[in-house]
């Protein structure tokens, strides 16, 4: 599936090339944040784990649908799993912004950037709750008239 290959390119895009130039970017407009380039940019490497991992499991989801299984239990669960990846990723900027704050390095960028985070995240993981939930439902509907039939 080609917006699978391109969603993997593009977070490593953004992996490789576009947070480490903004980090630059804001170490050289601020030099006393020097110190915390290397550990947010580490910080920012590891969040990248749950995304290909969402990546992942969107792609299995879209297999199914394509198999025409599109209410299933195995999609209910990647959904759920999906959403409690979304809700972890915001949990760990949530975190990452406060010990930013109190080792007194949180730029006003790094701020709005993991804001922003945070509420696409949030959104993200009640999208996949309900969307796990309805799916679940739907399953659970059609087991049942695969029963009476």
């Amino acid at each position: 599936m080609p917006w699978a290959r391109c969603a993997c390119l593009c977070v490593l895009f953004l992996a490789l090339v576009f947070v480490p130039s903004v980090g630059q970017d804001i170490v050289s407009a601020n030099p006393a944040l020097e110190p915390a380039y290397l550990p947010c940019l580490i910080f920012f490497w590891v969040t990248t784990i749950p995304v290909y991992a969402f990546i992942v499991l969107v792609w299995l989801i879209a297999v199914e649908i394509g198999r025409d299984n599109s209410f299933c239990m195995k999609n209910a669960l990647r959904l759920r799993t999906c959403s409690l990846l979304a809700a972890a990723d915001t949990l760990y900027y949530i975190i990452g912004g406060v010990v930013l704050l109190s080792m007194n390095l949180l730029h006003i960028g790094i701020a709005i950037i993991g804001l922003g985070v945070c509420a696409v995240g949030a959104a993200i993981s009640v999208l996949c709750a309900a969307l796990s939930h309805l799916t679940r439902k739907a399953a659970d509907m059609r087991s049942e008239n695969d029963l009476t039939i």
